[in-house]
């Protein structure tokens, strides 16, 4: 297993497992010490790998751009808790209601929610923790493999955030631990607020975040739901059936953001919408701009005389 790969100057295989181990051990040590793994503190984890791999310069100037974009959607969704006062509470369980027959979140915490936290509830924390970990750290593996395509998934995903901006804006939505605690919606805990309270106090790490504050009504679509999908589209698309396996992560955020009552299957179902948009939109973007001759942020060479280097695809 080569560290780097001769052809084309990527990390090998073994890199790139390494990476993948880093991320996941990263991600699981974060989350139990207290620490959020927001955008801004995981780029600089990422920053530390790339410089181990030879990469920091390359990785400060490709990054920088979408680590911007990321952090700026998070500080305009931050604007949008006055919307509150004109949230729709009503709309994604009668819809819910139409689809299933029941609300999904209401069945769930029936089911396995005790009234104290068990292994499944901080399961289920941790995976919804995950939120900003697992895009961040697909884009790095596209990056180390072939700039194009972490372009490609830059434009989709940035494209995503920002419908989904609009649309908080324009059709402010409440979770269902919102509705349970306005009084439209019975047997439903926010769960969060449960299994976050045995983690160890937060370290004070630097962070822009801590100026921000969360939308609470930002629940349609579910960017928590689109985010994993999106990935699983570029996973199938870049390494064929074997991004399917992504297919396994996306079910379980799918299942944790409905049981810990923090979206509708309403909100899921907006969100793939979203995502398929994002997914096609993205790329076509991409080459836009390339004709634009844009060159840093897409993955070419910035130069009109020396080619990109031809995508390979594996379908196996």
């Amino acid at each position: 297993m080569p560290v780097t790969d001769p052809r084309s100057h990527a990390p090998g295989t073994l890199a790139i497992g390494i990476f993948i181990v880093y991320v996941l051990v990263l991600a699981v040590v974060m989350v139990t010490q207290g620490v959020e793994p927001l955008p801004d503190r995981f780029a600089v984890a990422m920053l530390l790998g790339a410089v181990i791999l030879g990469r920091g310069k390359r990785f400060i100037a490709d990054w920088s751009p979408f680590v911007f974009l990321v952090v700026s959607y998070d500080f305009l969704r931050g604007l949008a808790p006055a919307l509150s006062g004109r949230a729709h509470f009503l709309t994604s369980i009668h819809v819910d209601q139409a689809l299933f027959g029941v609300v999904p979140t209401v069945a769930l915490q029936r089911l396995l929610y005790t009234g104290s936290p068990q292994w499944w509830d901080y399961a289920a924390t941790v995976v919804y923790f995950l939120h900003f970990v697992v895009p961040l750290g697909f884009a790095m593996l596209l990056w180390l493999r072939d700039r194009r395509w972490f372009a490609e998934f830059v434009a989709s995903i940035t494209l995503l955030s920002y419908a989904a901006w609009i649309t908080y804006v324009l059709f402010p939505a409440a979770p269902p631990w919102m509705a349970a605690q306005a009084g439209h919606l019975d047997g439903v805990t926010r769960i969060l607020d449960k299994t976050i309270n045995v983690l160890p106090d937060r370290l004070d790490l630097p962070s822009v975040y801590r100026s921000l504050d969360p939308n609470p009504v930002a629940a349609i679509p579910s960017i928590h739901a689109a985010y994993p999908f999106l990935v699983l589209l570029f996973a199938v698309r870049y390494v064929g059936r074997r991004g399917l396996l992504v297919a396994l992560y996306v079910a379980a955020v799918w299942w944790a953001i409905v049981y810990l009552g923090e979206h509708y299957a309403t909100d899921i179902l907006v969100g793939v919408v979203y995502s398929i948009a994002a997914f096609l939109a993205g790329p076509a973007a991409v080459r836009a701009l390339s004709r634009l001759r844009i060159p840093r942020m897409l993955g070419g060479s910035g130069r009109p005389d020396i080619p990109d280097r031809p995508r390979v695809r594996s379908m196996t």
